[in-house]
């Protein structure tokens, strides 16, 4: 039986904002059949983008925004301080030029002049510095921006500096906490009512069903408004995935999140999908040292677990052939991905066993996996539990459900996760996300004096010293079998060829094409 293809969480903020991203995809409004208000007809012709979301916008609050096709919203009402493409480089936005200094902990700024907010005030340092400090202190901040200080010495420059180096703190500028809004609206009670930042476009919240139907006017007063072809942009919140097939069908969207299993269906259509890889699928060995399941700390156990599963079979069976087996974690290409690398660990259950063997758990041990009721990854965890079995690991699946089920996940209770998280364009991300004490998805809080040493370089160095650094830390997670990663997974934007052209996702986290993608 094939899998409920759906998008497992990208590496986001932390706990607070991965438990918002849990409670807004199981708590959406199903989406309309009709044209949606603001006088949109189908699918809008050339002047009119309309496009359909798989769960309802989280609000205008910029702290808490996800990634994925929900941004499309605040990628119109919002400018970051950076632009970023699918690898992680960044262009100017807000600044239009920038310094690191200090050991890289001194990241200077230099606005673009002129800049203006949809409700007249200006976009100037002390504005960009508020808002910047409003998200400092956001849950999202708190993971990303920690101990960061903002000032601005005058009305065109903004500092920021951090307490430890953070040669990626550019990157962190073009995501969601880079998301600059005005003082004004961040000080209102009304935050989720009607958005004020200097984006591409205005909120019309007269034409807009909130939970329902979203429009947007084009804003002749952005500094790139030339870059963004459509004069209005309608988003219909279509959490039924059937639905949103057939609104996509017959017309009512020009373009939306789709799966696998609707690709024949789209081409039948004379429709087309553009692929994306921003995520791996695979297991997280969180207990390395063997705390809480003594067997894990050997890296006998952990490389046998790595063995025991068939990456091709899995690709081709769990994920009807959108997906490439992967022996490692970071996107293709990303800094840190290593070209050529041949797989160090090959379907071999013998080769597995006798590992297990020496380690001296030929009879296996139990554990418990965790798994959360209704974020279609049930077809997974079947594979999950008979591929341990084979090593006589006994895998009891914990199902999990409401508000905290994440949030328990994370809780460092268990020592084996399956749970798809992103590869980012800017590896650094990954690396930030997954492999460092502090990182949301290190569960054990697990410390490496090697991981730590390189980081170092990482953060404090350039060129290709750091850039060799980066791809030794993928080579000693690979080594130490942090991981049991099995496939890339495509992911897929399914779209009307007479109505929009996108040739390409240039979104760093490759969840869904940014609106500046669409012509």
């Amino acid at each position: 039986m094939s899998p409920r293809r759906r998008r497992g969480l990208p590496y986001v903020t932390g706990s607070a904002l991965l438990l918002t991203a849990l409670v807004v995809s199981g708590c959406t409004s199903a989406g309309t059949d009709g044209d949606g208000a603001g006088g949109a007809t189908g699918a809008g012709g050339k002047d009119n983008l309309v496009l359909g979301l798989e769960t309802d916008i989280p609000g205008w609050d910029p702290s808490k925004l996800l990634p994925g096709s929900v941004q499309w919203a605040s990628d119109a009402v919002y400018d970051t301080i950076f632009n970023c493409d699918e690898v992680g480089n960044i262009s100017p936005n807000i600044a239009k030029s920038y310094e690191f200094t200090d050991n890289n902990t001194k990241l200077t700024l230099h606005l673009r002049a002129g800049m203006k907010f949809s409700d007249g005030t200006k976009l100037d340092g002390p504005a960009v510095r508020t808002a910047l400090e409003y998200q400092v202190n956001s849950p999202g901040g708190r993971s990303y921006l920690p101990g960061v200080k903002v000032s601005s010495p005058d009305a065109e420059t903004v500092v920021l500096t951090t307490p430890t180096p953070k040669s990626y703190l550019t990157t962190i500028m073009c995501m969601s906490s880079g998301a600059i809004a005005s003082p004004a609206y961040l000080k209102s009670e009304k935050r989720d009512v009607a958005p004020v930042g200097s984006g591409p476009y205005l909120y019309d919240a007269a034409a807009s069903k909130p939970g329902s139907v979203y429009v947007l006017t084009k804003n002749p007063d952005n500094w790139n408004a030339d870059h963004y072809p459509y004069k209005k942009i309608t988003l219909k919140v279509l959490s039924d995935r059937t639905a949103r097939i057939n609104a996509l069908k017959t017309g009512q969207i020009s373009g939306a999140i789709t799966d696998a299993s609707a690709l024949s269906q789209l081409k039948s259509s004379g429709l087309k999908s553009l692929t994306q890889h921003g995520q791996w699928a695979g297991l997280l060995i969180t207990d390395r040292k063997g705390k809480t399941v003594p067997a894990l700390g050997d890296v006998r156990v952990r490389r046998a677990i790595n063995m025991v599963f068939d990456k091709a079979a899995i690709a081709q069976k769990l994920y009807q052939g959108q997906a490439q087996p992967t022996p490692q974690i970071f996107r293709k290409n990303s800094t840190a991905w290593i070209d050529g690398l041949k797989d160090p660990y090959p379907y071999d259950l013998k080769a597995a066993k006798k590992l297990m063997a020496d380690a001296g758990y030929a009879d296996g041990f139990s554990l418990e996996i965790p798994f959360i009721a209704g974020t279609g990854y049930d077809a997974a965890m079947p594979v999950v539990i008979q591929g341990l079995k084979e090593l006589n690991i006994n895998a009891k699946q914990v199902t999990l459900s409401g508000s905290n089920a994440l949030l328990d996940v994370l809780s460092g209770k268990y020592p084996i996760i399956f749970w798809p998280l992103g590869n980012n364009g800017d590896s650094r991300l990954t690396i930030d996300g997954a492999m460092l004490p502090t990182s949301v998805w290190n569960t054990h809080k697990v410390a490496d004096p090697t991981i730590e040493q390189l980081w170092q370089t990482i953060l404090t160095s350039k060129g290709e010293k750091a850039d060799t650094a980066q791809q030794q830390i993928n080579q000693h997670v690979i080594d130490e079998a942090w991981f049991a990663p099995w496939v890339y997974m495509d992911s897929f934007f399914g779209y009307d060829p007479k109505a929009i052209e996108v040739n390409k996702s240039s979104d760093p986290n490759q969840l869904a094409p940014k609106l500046s993608d669409f012509r």
